[in-house]
C-alpha cells in the first residue's frame, strides 16, 4: 500500500463513521509492516505516518483533530478556527 492508498483507505473510514480515531488508523496501517505508513515515536506511541498524515490532511481541510481524544471528526458550527480543537 502507497501513502496515497493509505490515505484514501483513512479518507473511506473517515467519511464512513463521520469521524476516524488516530490509534486505529494507525494500528490498522502498522499491520501492513511499511514504516512510511505507520511507526512508534521516541515516546513508544503508534503514530500514523507523517506522509499520509500530509495526504490525509489535505484531503479533509474540514476535517477537525480532537486533542484529547485523539480523533478525527467533521466540523461543527461552534468549533473555533483550525484544526485542532
Amino acid at each position: 500500500m502507497t501513502e496515497e492508498e493509505a490515505a484514501r483507505w483513512m479518507l473511506a473510514e473517515y467519511e464512513t463513521a463521520g469521524f476516524l480515531y488516530q490509534e486505529a488508523a494507525a494500528s490498522h496501517l502498522f499491520q501492513l509492516n511499511d514504516e512510511t505508513l505507520a511507526y512508534f515515536d521516541k515516546a513508544s506511541n503508534l503514530c500514523v505516518g507523517k506522509g499520509v498524515l500530509k495526504i490525509f490532511n489535505s484531503l479533509t481541510p474540514e476535517a477537525v483533530y480532537e486533542r484529547s481524544g485523539k480523533f478525527w471528526r467533521i466540523r461543527l458550527e461552534t468549533d473555533q478556527p483550525g484544526r485542532q480543537q
